[in-house]
């Protein structure tokens, strides 16, 4: 299983069990000043996307606090972030 399906499958877990929605949980992370849209949760927890940016891996450590699980458990899972900019497109050359 690839990092980034772990993370989707342990997040949409964590999610269930703990019986909030997708709006209330954005609602928790914007209470703590972490805006996320419902969307991203959403396509974070299907694994269309995954948190990569700084203030989207906030939001990580945060949804583990609101979601009661264990500090860095959803954090270590994600791969390492792809490159971006002119690295990027070095490889594509």
């Amino acid at each position: 299983m690839s990092s980034a399906t772990a993370f989707s499958e342990e997040l949409r877990s964590a999610i269930a069990t703990s019986g909030l929605s997708l709006d209330r949980i954005q609602a928790r992370l914007q209470e703590r000043g972490v805006p996320v849209s419902v969307t991203a949760l959403s396509y974070w927890q299907s694994g269309k996307r995954q948190p990569e940016r700084q203030r989207s891996l906030r939001a990580v450590l945060a949804l583990e606090q609101i979601l009661d699980v264990p500090t860095g458990s959803l954090l270590s899972l994600l791969p390492p972030p792809r490159p971006r900019g002119i690295a990027s497109r070095r490889n594509l050359a």
